[in-house]
């Protein structure tokens, strides 16, 4: 989201007219915001800490009475179990970082020093700020050893016999990534700007169940007696074994999952009540529209979904607008358009290891995209 765009939805916020969702968006904003930037926030809008302050009150109120709800795994109305198996590849996108409250175990305190840091919340709502060069035991609240982390990744211990469903959540900042493998086994590569939130322990008889908001790959061990469930917004999808790519970041109209291989069935809900659902094949994209609440399914390239996860990024056929907002998360910058007829042209490009001046110095070459960089903000002309 570029500074006017997140202006705009900041006046919004003043005339009482936000979304609890549109405020957990501004409150990620805030915390990518430039501190040396101070010359440019406009006076009118007030003290930018006392307004976050004031979006984290209202986020919070009211949400205790959901928290006992909230944290329990919950099977699909008619669980059709799928046939498919293989090992299981999801991105789910969703911009914001998502501030949770202290009786489903996570923080409801900010932690601005922590902003640009990765966090791991543990189930009793304290955070642990995570070094990825570091080699550490992972504890519960007890004390007690669940797992270990080592560099870029944690990984969870198996243990047999759990009757309690403990959660962690752990949160990545934009320009940032994290691995994480859970107790059965799954492996999770988590994106820039992202959040997921997973059980210690999966429970014997009960679906393993994860929540995300941004974007993660999932790689899921194959247990039939225990269809994994991953929730991101509206969508929920339910696999056996299988890869595939979710998208559900709040600035965009679509939620979107690309299949790899192997089939996952899609449910579009509204709170308890299954709206509709599908299975789609390898090769796909099903794309759930928030405003019409309907799905349509198209054959794509599923490289140009997942490359993420090699630490490439691939346009192909992208409209600018949709670029402008992988490369901010991506790089951690905010992109100002001032030529709006761009965000309607469409692009081809791919990067892995260029940093953002040399990806923009390429468009400039190539698109003769006019532009300069001040800090962490760029400003096309």
């Amino acid at each position: 989201m570029d500074k006017k765009s997140f202006l705009a939805l900041l006046e919004k916020h003043l005339e009482g007219k936000t979304t609890k969702e549109e405020e957990r968006f501004l409150l990620n904003y805030f915390n990518s915001y430039q501190e040396d930037d101070s010359e440019s926030w406009p006076e009118e809008l007030g003290d930018r800490q006392e307004l976050k302050d004031r979006m984290l009150d209202r986020l919070t109120e009211g949400m205790a009475k959901k928290s006992k709800r909230s944290i329990k795994a919950k099977p699909l109305r008619s669980t059709r179990l799928l046939k498919y198996a293989a090992t299981v590849a999801v991105v789910f996108g969703v911009l914001y970082v998502f501030q949770h409250y202290k009786e489903t175990g996570l923080s409801a305190t900010p932690h601005p020093d922590n902003s640009n840091a990765i966090v791991l919340t543990l189930d009793n709502g304290n955070v642990d700020v995570i070094s990825e060069n570091d080699q550490k035991k992972i504890t519960d609240s007890k004390g007690n050893v669940v797992g270990y982390q080592k560099g870029n990744t944690i990984a969870y211990e198996q243990k047999p016999n759990s009757k309690e469903l403990v959660y962690n959540e752990l949160t990545v900042p934009l320009g940032k990534r994290f691995d994480l493998v859970l107790s059965d086994g799954t492996t999770v590569k988590v994106n820039a700007g992202s959040t997921i939130k997973y059980p210690v322990q999966f429970i014997e008889g009960s679906p393993r169940e994860v929540e995300v908001w941004g974007e993660a790959y999932f790689d899921v061990i194959k247990d039939i007696n225990h269809p994994f469930l991953v929730n991101a917004n509206n969508i929920q999808v339910e696999v056996l074994g299988t890869k595939f790519n979710v998208s559900s970041y709040p600035e965009d109209e679509d939620i979107s999952t690309v299949l790899v291989e192997g089939s996952v069935k899609l449910s579009a809900r509204n709170t308890d009540e299954v709206r509709g659902s599908l299975v789609i094949t390898p090769n796909q994209k099903a794309s759930w529209n928030k405003i019409t609440a309907e799905m349509m399914v198209t054959e794509v390239e599923t490289d140009i979904y997942t490359s993420w996860i090699n630490g490439r990024i691939v346009f192909k056929n992208s409209p600018f607008k949709n670029i402008r907002k992988k490369l901010e998360r991506r790089y951690n910058v905010s992109i100002i358009n001032n030529n709006t007829s761009l965000d309607e042209k469409f692009y081809n490009a791919s990067f892995d290891i260029e940093t953002i001046e040399e990806v923009m110095e390429a468009f400039k070459e190539n698109y003769a995209i006019d532009y300069t960089i001040s800090n962490n903000q760029i400003i096309i002309n």
